[in-house]
């Protein structure tokens, strides 16, 4: 009889074991770290389940047989693997070039690969996207600085528990301006109803004494920032409310994650021209029925 795999909702008491087990060994893609599982547990429907030194992801929201490429240990992802593949065709998703490298080896001509567009994961240089030097920039400088004469006076505050409602407020009024139509609203409230036990940073900023935007994120590693949400009440600043955001980061940051584009066009547009200093690959592994 194959031994079963036991997944269990994700829950705040799995952080730290999450945590260890992606940084020991040394995965950076954001969708592995916790703040993001738990963001969108609800809307991926996220499951996890632990085996030694790797855990492994069920993503109901993409199917019955749906899992995110395991995160650990080689010796144990492989272990996770093959009962996959003892219980079923799993289809793996989210899988860089070196885990498409591991499943050719690992097990030979039985995965067919998709590239996966619109999960490309976009990374900037920050001290690139804060100096904006040369005439490849030129344009976003024009944008940056369209978006700070919106308004007399600007204000930043470091988010906290002490005004995270105030981040929220700012998160249902852009999902009312925006009439629901991309699906993290949700996963943002999760993140900001939780923000210090997810170990998150952020900003809220305000405009002529008014609540205007926010950003939340969390540190994948000392040196990469990924920023989860971003959410601006006016388009227009959208730009400088980023800028800003960079400039602010710890100086120990040199890298910004700003995610996929979800396959949105205005959302691509809006990430290329900010000229992001390298794109992910993702790949998704489907098992070859013989």
């Amino acid at each position: 009889m194959a031994q079963s795999l036991n997944f269990e909702p994700i829950a705040l008491a799995h952080r730290d074991r999450v945590e260890e087990i992606r940084r020991t060994f040394g995965n950076t893609l954001y969708v592995y770290s916790f703040a993001s599982l738990f963001a969108w547990k609800t809307e991926e429907q996220y499951e996890i389940c632990f085996l030694g030194n790797a855990f492994l992801i069920k993503n109901g929201a993409q199917g019955e047989n749906a899992y995110l490429f395991p995160c650990g240990e080689d010796g144990d992802k492989k272990k996770l693997l093959d009962l996959l593949l003892q219980n079923g065709n799993p289809d793996l998703y989210s899988l860089t070039e070196e885990d498409v490298c591991f499943l050719e080896n690992a097990y030979p001509k039985k995965f067919l690969f998709t590239e996966c567009r619109d999960e490309f994961i976009y990374l900037y240089d920050k001290q690139e996207q804060i100096e904006l030097k040369g005439s490849s920039f030129k344009r976003l400088r024009h944008r940056i600085n369209s978006g700070r004469s919106e308004a007399n006076e600007w204000k930043t505050e470091a988010l906290t528990d002490k005004n995270v409602q105030r981040a929220l407020a700012i998160n249902q009024k852009w999902a009312e301006l925006n009439n629901g139509r991309l699906a993290d609203t949700t996963a943002a409230q999760l993140a900001l109803e939780n923000f210090s036990q997810l170990s998150m940073w952020g900003l809220i900023f305000t405009a002529d004494g008014e609540d205007t935007a926010y950003v939340a994120g969390s540190f994948i590693t000392p040196e990469i920032f990924d920023m989860c949400f971003c959410k601006v009440l006016s388009k227009g600043c959208d730009f400088f409310i980023r800028w800003s955001a960079y400039s602010a980061l710890p100086p120990e940051v040199k890298t910004v994650d700003c995610e996929d584009d979800l396959g949105i066009e205005g959302l691509r547009i809006n990430k290329l021209s900010r000229h992001p200093k390298e794109l992910i690959h993702i790949w998704k592994g489907s098992l070859i029925n013989d």
